[in-house]
């Protein structure tokens, strides 16, 4: 099954993608996107909801390795 995740990173990158493992280095992802913005008032926790999904515009990176050290959190999502 795959794991879902958004990732915030430094300098304000918000990145969604499907966890495609990790090294010492780095956290792969595959059909990653980097969130652009939101409007719904709800922060950006409410991106894990399936419900809210739909209120963030994300434009899609493809794959891309995040690393590890550049990130500050990952909120799992439930879709």
């Amino acid at each position: 099954m795959e794991k879902n995740l958004c990732v915030v990173c430094e300098y304000g990158w918000i990145i969604v993608g499907v966890e495609d493992g990790t090294d010492e280095e780095y956290l792969f992802t595959k059909k990653a996107s980097v969130v652009r913005n939101w409007t719904n008032g709800r922060g950006i926790g409410a991106i894990a909801k399936r419900k809210y999904k739909v209120e963030y515009q994300l434009d899609p990176i493809g794959d891309v390795n995040i690393r590890v050290s550049k990130i500050l959190f990952e909120i799992p999502c439930e879709w």
